[in-house]
């Protein structure tokens, strides 16, 4: 590891990391991409330094230009919203949500951008107002055990690893899926690393899971986006939706601990942690992969329940997960061969 690169890390933390950095790059590095970062980045700054009646005046603004112009995202929420709270949520109960939905995502964007200017790293602590940890993943974490740490869009998503790493679940690595604009995407990697985080780009993450389980590290990875690659079927609010397998493989082949919580964000860079949930590989030993899905989606509904205000609903999430879609899978799946995770 180069001294420049060694520098974007944190000191409080680890250096001596398993696995060494991976770019994790977009593919668009023209004059448009350029002018695209350069536009956005100017933006989150500008927003980002704002007192937050203004900041929050702002993303309002923009939540309801987003839900009015965003018709794919903002009908797969509807839909999403309607599955999760049923018959007795009325349309303007949706609507709120949906509307909400889109101010947390903007919320957490700018504040991701502003971390580096409003929090020092080594005083974390003064921005927590609580860490609640399972004592089993406490004692992981004491002795030094490889740990897969699993969350849903929920809380502060693009903070929250960083929480993790502060509080001694390093060396964090995060299984990302970079933008494809290659400056953006650059950018962000950056200030991942100057936040305590490592990136592992999500094709190709998987060879890189053995090494950093085995040098004790923490692989994050977020699974309540709509899988495409060989998904698993399994209920999702009691709906049945395309469901990543990743940490199910990894957990019975590595035979690894996963600990399942959130970081839910309590005020402007403001963190509260919980870690409610340590599954043991010899709980699912015998569990096939839907059962093992369906057990972390429903460690995910009670984490997004907990804090609905705080979950992005924007994802299309049942899309292509109808039964004839489902026995196409099946049919195929039955006469592929094997492959790994």
């Amino acid at each position: 590891m180069t001294e420049e690169i060694r520098s974007l890390l944190p000191p409080s933390l680890r250096q001596d990391w398993p696995v060494a950095r991976q770019e994790a790059l977009g593919d668009r590095f023209g004059a448009r991409a350029w002018i695209e970062y350069v536009a956005g980045r100017g933006a989150l700054a500008v927003l980002s330094r704002l007192p937050e009646g203004p900041r929050e005046a702002a993303i309002g603004a923009f939540a309801r230009f987003a839900r009015r112009v965003d018709r794919s995202h903002s009908d797969g929420a509807r839909d999403f919203l309607r599955t999760a709270f049923g018959p007795t949520a009325g349309a303007d109960e949706i609507e709120a949500r949906l509307l909400q939905a889109w101010r947390h995502f903007f919320r957490i964007t700018i504040e991701s951008a502003g971390f580096a200017r409003r929090v020092d790293f080594a005083r974390l602590d003064d921005h927590l107002d609580g860490v609640h940890v399972h004592p089993d993943a406490e004692r992981l974490r004491a002795r030094g055990t490889g740990t897969i740490f699993v969350t849903a869009h929920v809380g502060d998503w693009e903070l929250g690893p960083s929480v993790l790493a502060h509080v001694g679940f390093d060396p964090f690595y995060a299984v990302v899926k970079p933008p494809k604009n290659g400056p953006l995407s650059a950018h962000l990697q950056a200030l991942r690393e100057s936040r305590g985080l490592r990136s592992l780009p999500r094709r190709g993450a998987m060879q890189h899971a053995s090494a950093v389980l085995r040098g004790g590290g923490c692989l994050g990875m977020v699974l309540d986006q709509r899988a495409r690659v060989r998904p698993v079927f399994a209920p999702f609010f009691g709906r049945l939706a395309r469901c990543d397998r990743s940490a199910g493989v990894l957990m019975k082949r590595l035979r690894t601990p996963v600990l399942v919580g959130a970081c839910y964000r309590t005020g402007p860079w403001r963190w509260r942690l919980s870690v409610p949930t340590v599954i043991h590989p010899e709980e699912l030993a015998d569990s096939d992969p839907e059962a093992i899905v369906g057990r972390l989606n429903r460690e995910f509904e009670a984490r997004i329940l907990e804090q609905p205000d705080q979950y992005l609903w924007l994802h299309d999430r049942y899309r292509g997960a109808t039964p004839e879609v489902l026995a196409a899978e099946e049919s195929r799946a039955a006469t592929a061969p094997e492959s790994g995770a």
